[in-house]
């Protein structure tokens, strides 16, 4: 089985050689089985250099393309362009971000055991620099492949959705009757990638490989920023790419599938975190209010259990079931509060060898029922959260979604002999247990993983 791999590249200089060496290494046989098409879509700098250097080095492996700028959706068309007819799948790889050393060989396997399927993906890892600490983080999806190498059925799993190309692996006779919509700036991967799947309903995941994604915090941040300053990150994205999936949804299936409604709520969503902060900045008056009806109209496809159903803050659910309602003007409305109040919470380890549990308050309260606290209780003793309140007004865009003064966490400080217990709840009526936690356990096993993510990526 004969891969190609296609890593379109702009003013790439600092980390092509990188990406395209981790292809290079891999277990599976470069020189017998690989293919890189290196697209070098109008670099100025000496990216271009670099990739001459490794087509004069592998000369029966490697090429390079060179087009003028026209962004990610042609590079990727251009390359498919130019794919041998003897290979079987094509993979797509940024310019930045590198394969673990068994990825190819492990993505042959599964492809011949399941001829069937047309598309095949493997987790996905952040990766914050290069240097000596290599912070790694797991992308939110990766849950699907807490079950292992399997086949999903989107009908049957419709929280497994898949939109990224980066790391995701096409068989080289289904992409032939796709192509990327280069009239799109936004989302052109993931209307091809959904076209696919409402058409397959079916797709591979690997689980013992990783692709990771650099992602240069300061870089990356000017970058989003710069996305959401673009007018046609609003209404136009929507119809294009939202509008889409409803249409194809409803066009082969006769109404919108929880898959495409779980997709759309989960893309959305991005919309409302605190860093895009553009929409009144980008958009007039008029484009405000039809983005925003427009918005509503792809929310009202959703039902709204899929909304609440995100791993999202709760304000940011509640912005979105409130435009979903109301439309235009934007009238927040919170969620009536629980009995038990609604937290999510994590730890933070200090390196003196204490902990601390922070819930964040996930509903908008100025204060807990009367007689009602948090609290660990360990072998030792029983301890009361502090609550801290917010010093300022929560916004999305610039609506105030959680004013100052109401409880933002719960937090609680714990000493190396009290790092097992149980989180709970306690209000005048019942104690409500939230979680039985044994910090040494987590921290050894979360180290654990990080070893073994480290290792796959320096093999």
């Amino acid at each position: 089985m004969k891969f190609a791999i296609i890593i379109p590249f702009y003013n790439a200089e600092s980390r092509l050689e990188t990406t395209v060496e981790s292809v290079i290494k891999q277990s599976y046989g470069f020189t017998e089985n690989i293919q890189i098409l290196l697209v070098n879509d109008g670099s100025t700098d000496t990216s271009g250099s670099i990739a001459d250097l490794l087509v004069r080095k592998y000369p029966q492996n490697i090429y390079q393309i060179h087009i003028k700028n026209g962004g990610p959706a042609r590079a990727r068309n251009i390359g498919l362009m130019h794919v041998r007819d003897d290979i079987d799948f094509v993979g797509f790889l940024d310019a930045d971000d590198v394969y673990s050393l068994h990825m190819i060989r492990e993505m042959a396997q599964f492809a011949q055991e399941h001829p069937e399927i047309n598309m095949i993906v493997p987790p996905f890892y952040y990766l914050d620099d290069y240097g000596n600490r290599k912070k790694i983080g797991a992308h939110k999806l990766n849950t699907r492949f807490e079950q292992g190498s399997r086949v999903i059925n989107i009908q049957h799993d419709y929280e497994a959705i898949h939109f990224y190309i980066g790391g995701t692996f096409l068989r080289f006779d289904r992409l032939k009757q796709l192509a990327f919509d280069e009239s799109l700036h936004f989302g052109e991967d993931q209307l091809l990638i959904t076209k696919l799947l409402l058409d397959d309903e079916e797709y591979g995941v690997v689980a013992d490989v990783g692709y990771f994604y650099y992602r240069d915090l300061n870089t990356k941040r000017s970058l989003v920023s710069k996305s959401w300053q673009d007018k046609s990150r609003y209404q136009p994205f929507l119809e294009a790419v939202y509008l889409s999936y409803i249409q194809l949804s409803k066009a082969k299936f006769g109404t919108v599938i929880p898959y495409v409604q779980y997709l759309i709520s989960y893309h959305a969503k991005l919309y409302f975190y605190k860093e895009n902060i553009y929409f009144r900045e980008v958009l007039t008056d008029v484009e405000q209010e039809a983005f925003v009806r427009a918005l509503q109209s792809v929310l009202g496809e959703v039902e709204e259990r899929y909304i609440w159903e995100l791993d999202a803050s709760q304000p940011v659910k509640e912005m979105m079931s409130s435009i979903r309602k109301k439309g235009w003007p934007i009238q927040f409305e919170a969620a009536p509060l629980a009995e038990i109040p609604m937290i999510s919470l994590h730890k933070k380890w200090r390196r003196n060898g204490h902990a601390e549990l922070i819930s964040d308050i996930e509903e908008s309260r100025t204060a807990l029922p009367e007689k009602s606290f948090f609290a660990v209780k360990t072998l030792f003793t029983t301890k009361r959260a502090k609550l801290t309140k917010r010093e300022q007004d929560l916004r999305i865009w610039d609506v105030v979604v959680r004013p100052a003064g109401t409880i933002s966490t719960a937090k609680i400080r714990l000493r190396p002999w009290e790092l097992r217990g149980i989180w709970f709840y306690q209000n005048t009526e019942r104690k409500v247990e939230l979680e039985h936690f044994h910090l040494t356990t987590e921290l050894k096993q979360k180290v654990k993983r990080r070893l073994k993510l480290k290792r796959a990526l320096n093999q």
